[in-house]
């Protein structure tokens, strides 16, 4: 398992979403963990968020 903080790591780099899962999932060790797709960590983004939204909603209107 290679290690991601490296001499080199903090360059600045733009990472995508499935490298920034990987490594919040991983406890930063590795950022291909998901794959190299970027639109696996745009469904996680979009399905955390959808799950967040609906909450939400329920909350505020289960009072009513």
């Amino acid at each position: 398992m290679a290690t991601i903080f490296q001499q080199d790591f903090n360059a600045f780099r733009t990472i995508n979403a499935t490298q920034a899962w990987s490594l919040f999932f991983s406890i930063s060790k590795q950022d291909n963990l998901l794959g190299t797709n970027p639109m696996v960590g745009n469904y996680i983004t979009v399905g955390l968020l959808g799950a967040l939204i609906a909450s939400i909603l329920e909350i505020s209107l289960a009072g009513f």
